[in-house]
């Protein structure tokens, strides 16, 4: 009998792998949730509240922030390397994300540059932070999403701060609708998961 035998279980040595794909699921859903909400309030405020907008999508920021570093604690079969880079995106997503929030009045462009680069950087986290590859598509599509968000928000001099939130806002509805389906894609298990898992030495 070989050594290492693959089996549709899970291996001693690793989380279950429903147990992962259970904390890659709620990150997802828990974002998509509160992207929609803060869309909603977004549309439903008035369209020259750039600064309302910042508020909004920094809170964003902190929750999102704050479950990528979780997740980056679980390690969820990330390599060491990954883990590292998927912690330090996220603790700069969150910083980004408080400093939107507490942001005091002066100069908009400051904080609108602020929120923007946290998009960009939330697009690196989603990238380093997929480990299921059956949803890969929706983690890219994700990611330039965030972008589109990103450069919405700095392009608001040129197009109007009308344009700027209205689209921004779009853009944060189809990422949401994005990750709410990434979750539930990921929360359900394929038919048929190979794990290989180690089979004790035989006895002479």
């Amino acid at each position: 009998m070989d050594d290492a035998v693959r089996t549709p279980s899970w291996s001693v040595h690793s989380p279950r792998p429903a147990a992962r794909r259970a904390r890659q699921a709620m990150v997802l859903l828990v974002t998509g949730v509160v992207g929609f909400l803060v869309a909603v309030l977004i549309l439903t405020r008035p369209a020259a509240a750039l600064g309302a907008e910042v508020h909004l999508l920094g809170s964003y920021m902190v929750v999102a922030g704050l479950l990528r570093i979780g997740r980056a604690q679980a390690g969820d079969r990330m390599s060491v390397l990954r883990r590292g880079i998927h912690a330090v995106l996220g603790t700069l997503v969150l910083v980004a994300g408080v400093i939107a929030v507490v942001h005091p009045p002066g100069e908009l462009s400051i904080w609108v540059f602020v929120i923007s680069l946290a998009w960009f950087l939330e697009a690196a986290v989603i990238l380093t932070g997929s480990t299921f590859s059956a949803v890969r598509s929706l983690t890219l599509v994700a990611a330039v999403l965030c972008i589109c968000i990103g450069v919405a928000l700095l392009l608001y001099p040129a197009i109007g701060v009308r344009a700027a939130t209205a689209s921004s806002a779009v853009f944060l509805v189809l990422f949401s609708a994005a990750q709410l389906f990434e979750g539930i894609l990921t929360w359900v298990p394929p038919r048929y998961e190979d794990v290989v898992v180690e089979a004790p030495p035989r006895r002479a």
